[in-house]
């Protein structure tokens, strides 16, 4: 009631109000982008390679797919070469994975939801190579007609990015074969 009888004070809370209003919608879009952009290693890349993505130099395709497939079985996975510049990973995800995708009944009567990983080589010239991949949670797998596989998001993309991270490492710490 008090400010009722001050006019003074009302003009005075309502200019500290809207000035904080004005602070925060300021800093509102940088806050938006930067939260867009959090899950992002790089903007200047190809589409293909924001998931997660390493450049190798001067090691063979070969050697390549051997490091990738010693990485991803360290890690529990099992994989599979499907191309000549691709390989598929598999690993069974948690049992919360599975009750949450495919439901408690599913889960207790066997149903299994797997991490599928998709890795990629694409050539760059010049003995460079871009080792490229992207996960999926697969529900119902093993079964041809109600498996589902469901992209993760970019956001989602750090652990895969250390696999492959390990991937480079390991062929950085081996000897380029001689030209």
């Amino acid at each position: 009631m008090t400010c009722l009888t001050r006019p003074n004070s009302i003009r005075a809370m309502t200019f500290v109000s809207c000035r904080i209003t004005v602070a925060f919608l300021g800093l509102l879009p940088a806050a938006l982008l930067s939260f867009c952009l959090a899950g992002c290693s790089s903007v200047s890349g190809p589409g293909s390679a924001s998931f997660a993505s390493v450049l190798i130099h001067n090691h063979s395709p070969q050697e390549i797919h051997a490091a990738a497939g010693q990485a991803f079985r360290e890690d529990g996975y099992a994989g599979v070469q499907t191309a000549p510049n691709q390989m598929v990973f598999d690993k069974e995800a948690s049992r919360l994975a599975t009750i949450s995708r495919d439901g408690l009944i599913a889960a207790q009567n066997g149903a299994r939801t797997i991490e599928r990983v998709r890795t990629e080589l694409v050539d760059l010239g010049g003995g460079s190579y871009r080792l490229q991949c992207q996960a999926f949670m697969v529900s119902g797998a093993g079964d041809s007609f109600f498996e589902n596989e469901v992209r993760k998001t970019n956001l989602r993309s750090g652990p895969y990015q250390s696999l492959l991270n390990k991937v480079a490492k390991k062929l950085a710490s081996t000897k380029p074969p001689a030209s």
